[in-house]
């Protein structure tokens, strides 16, 4: 069985279009709280020169996908090897690899096409609220979509760490909560600026080369792990 069915089998578990009804909430959900942060505070007179519109979007949509991302690597893998009804997937002549990596290749694409959207729509939106009520402060450099496609992506790597976490423990509880640990530590640590470690090149890097690192050591503990009934 080729990785491209593989796929297919996945996307058709995950129920796709709920998940994407979930995204365009969360996205309504996302706006709001931007709106609370900047626009509303500034009309009660409160200034918030430090604290970007766009870093508080990045921060909120890194946050929301992050955690979901976890919760998805929960129901999609530690799951179904808590369960055991991974033995299924594994009685199919198809290598054990080419299954997780497919779940992982439609969990990491869902929630970087999630992420990307979010960030595109949320940007898009406060930069037309922008030009109608200037009250709420908008401003976007290419070093700064520069920086968020880079943290993007190497947060997608971060967000695999709970996966070893999930492994170790065989616990969907345990691979939400090591996900919002990761989350309230590196993207809503609350700098300064109203931004997190993840947003610092040199940081997100390292946290993305972590994550990976991570997620490839529970691979090896899956295709090692005798799977008995």
């Amino acid at each position: 069985m080729g990785m491209k069915k593989l796929i297919h089998i996945e996307m058709e578990k995950m129920n796709i279009k709920k998940y994407v009804r979930y995204a365009l909430w969360a996205n309504v959900v996302i706006a709001l709280l931007v709106f609370m942060m900047t626009g509303l505070t500034q009309l009660a007179g409160e200034e918030m020169p430090t604290i970007a519109t766009t870093t508080v979007i990045d921060s909120l949509v890194k946050s929301t996908f992050l955690v979901w991302e976890a919760v998805l690597i929960a129901g999609l893998i530690i799951e179904e090897y808590r369960s055991k009804t991974i033995l299924l997937l594994f009685s199919y002549p198809v290598d054990r690899k080419k299954v997780i990596i497919s779940k992982l290749a439609v969990i990491t694409g869902f929630v970087f096409l999630s992420m990307t959207v979010s960030q595109i729509f949320q940007n898009g939106l406060f930069f037309f609220i922008h030009q109608l009520f200037p009250v709420v402060e908008y401003s976007l450099s290419i070093a700064d979509v520069a920086g968020i496609t880079l943290t993007t992506i190497t947060s997608i790597f971060l967000g695999l760490l709970p996966m070893y976490v999930g492994m170790l423990n065989k616990s969907t509880i345990a691979t939400v909560v090591s996900s919002i640990l990761i989350v309230a530590l590196t993207v809503s640590s609350g700098g300064q600026d109203g931004s997190g470690l993840i947003t610092l090149i040199p940081v997100s890097i390292v946290l993305g080369i972590l994550g990976a690192g991570c997620a490839g050591w529970a691979l090896k503990i899956m295709l090692s792990e005798d799977i008995v009934l």
